[in-house]
């Protein structure tokens, strides 16, 4: 005959856990444009230098509730119950801070524009139309973007005065198509490309519209609004030139301009691209305008450059003080400049 009968007593630990996530709501709502898609593109790592904002990745929350299982009740009623078995409450894990809001850069806000809103950084607001480059592809950009922002601040020596909206659409056709356009006093920029369009093409024109808001906002409105279009845009072209490397390491607008001049293929500075909008006359007259910036910075300085872009009478080329300015007509500083791209290999 058996005394007692063991009493087993069981505790059974339940409980459940959620995950929130943080969805960014979507929002819906010119310089000249990018010359050309680059041949050789170095990618720039600078990520160190920069503080990119970037929404705060999910966190699980604490568990809900904790329950124990009843205590079995006793076989018979003349069992001697034993000691009840010790069950450990389980310790609550605490309950994480909220995360905190990304950094978004001070200043002028990003414009809210047509489309859905795909990724917000320190500097941008990306958007995406049907047709364009495709949201993955944007999000991938987010960091190189901010790497290429820094870049261009670093080759005028400004930094942005505000945020900027960049919206990503299908590309345009027939022979003044164009890449990306910078309503620079609208903060806005409109980049023209396919859905599976080469994302390093894509940064190094984004690269160059940079530029153009940058100058915007050194040079202030309304000087940056009527500045010389060889000023405006051989700047951006120069400002960019990390980005359009050719084989060589040097810049692409450099190794071209002298190749056009041993061709016999160089253009008039002051080319009308109103009259000649062909996709080629731009690239070309574009690294004639980067090439002669570059010139006029090496041997004047910066501080006569500045003065000069400030001194313009409207966008055609020319139309700048250059007299006024560098004591010599352009077409003065167009045969010394010829004659520099000569002796400069």
């Amino acid at each position: 005959m058996r005394f007692l009968m063991i009493l087993v007593l069981m505790a059974l630990v339940s409980g459940c856990g959620q995950v929130t996530a943080n969805s960014a709501a979507s929002q819906e709502a010119p310089d000249l444009q990018a010359y050309r898609d680059p041949a050789v593109i170095p990618v720039h790592q600078d990520a160190a230098a920069m503080q990119v904002a970037q929404a705060a990745a999910p966190t699980p929350t604490a568990p809900s509730a904790w329950k124990i299982a009843p205590t079995a009740a006793p076989a018979t009623a003349t069992a001697r119950a034993l000691p009840p078995t010790a069950v450990s409450e389980p310790t609550a894990t605490p309950t994480p801070e909220p995360p905190a809001e990304p950094p978004l850069l001070e200043g002028e806000p990003a414009p809210v524009l047509r489309g859905e809103m795909v990724m917000r950084t320190y500097s941008v607001d990306f958007y995406y139309t049907r047709g364009g480059l495709n949201p993955e592809t944007i999000r991938a950009l987010s960091l190189p973007v901010e790497e290429a922002i820094l870049s261009g601040s670093k080759m005028l020596g400004s930094w942005l005065e505000g945020r900027i909206s960049i919206s990503f659409e299908p590309p345009q056709t027939g022979p003044c198509a164009i890449r990306g356009l910078t309503l620079s006093n609208q903060r806005t920029i409109h980049m023209y490309y396919e859905p599976d369009a080469d994302p390093n093409r894509v940064l190094a024109i984004l690269a160059h519209e940079f530029v153009h808001q940058l100058q915007h906002d050194y040079y202030g409105v309304p000087d940056h609004l009527e500045s010389d279009v060889i000023l405006l845009e051989g700047m951006a072209v120069w400002g960019s030139s990390p980005y359009f490397l050719a084989a060589n390491g040097q810049p692409l607008y450099h190794v071209n301009s002298r190749q056009a001049l041993a061709d016999g293929t160089l253009l008039s500075l002051t080319t009308n691209l109103s009259a000649d909008c062909r996709t080629g006359t731009r690239v070309n007259i574009y690294d004639q305008w980067g090439s002669f910036v570059e010139y006029l910075l090496l041997t004047y300085g910066r501080e006569q450059f500045d003065q000069v872009y400030r001194d313009s009478r409207g966008r055609p080329a020319g139309s700048a003080n250059y007299q006024g300015i560098y004591g010599k007509t352009l077409p003065q500083l167009e045969a010394e400049w010829i004659e520099w791209l000569q002796n400069n290999p």
